[in-house]
């Protein structure tokens, strides 16, 4: 998945996951909280592993201890603020961006082999060609691309679910 179809895939569980349990929607600080999550996996391993830090453009990032370490620090340092709503947005776009790496996988077939990045450094992560490929330019080439990605078959469903939270929030303000 490219950073518009984890963006659209973690917005649109996150939305029906927070009317579910009461948690604030998505929107204004939270929103943005939840963006950076769905991106982080790939902001801390495409770059490390251009650099030859990491294995893999999904190694560290990706793999189930790093963010269970990232979300107890996360949480701890909005307990302190009193802002717990932040760091469960963030760990929800996290861990959203993991499963679509995951469902992206399935779809796509790929040998389970390829999922040791799930436990890294325990299991190898697999190793991809584009690891060598500027991560940015990786991006500016897709997008450039006439290729329609599910991301952008999802934009409209996306639009609805905003106005559909954007029309709740100013409800909930209004009581």
């Amino acid at each position: 998945m490219f950073p518009l179809g984890h963006a659209v895939f973690g917005y649109l569980l996150y939305v029906p996951f927070a009317w579910v349990t009461g948690r604030r929607l998505p929107y204004g600080v939270t929103l943005g909280a939840l963006l950076v999550g769905t991106q982080f996996p790939d902001l801390v391993d495409k770059p490390l592993a251009y650099a030859d830090v990491l294995p893999s453009g999904r190694a560290m990032g990706h793999s189930v201890f790093f963010a269970l370490v990232v979300g107890a620090v996360l949480w701890a340092l909005v307990r302190r603020y009193d802002r717990p709503h932040l760091a469960v947005a963030f760990g929800f776009g996290h861990v959203a961006h993991v499963v679509g790496d995951l469902v992206a996988a399935v779809v796509d077939q790929t040998p389970v082999a390829e999922f040791g990045f799930l436990l890294w450094p325990l299991l190898p992560a697999p190793v991809y060609a584009s690891d060598n490929v500027a991560p940015w330019v990786r991006v500016a080439e897709f997008y450039a691309s006439p290729r329609l990605t599910p991301g952008l078959v999802l934009v409209p469903l996306v639009f609805v679910t905003f106005l559909f939270v954007e029309r709740e929030r100013r409800r909930r303000v209004a009581e």
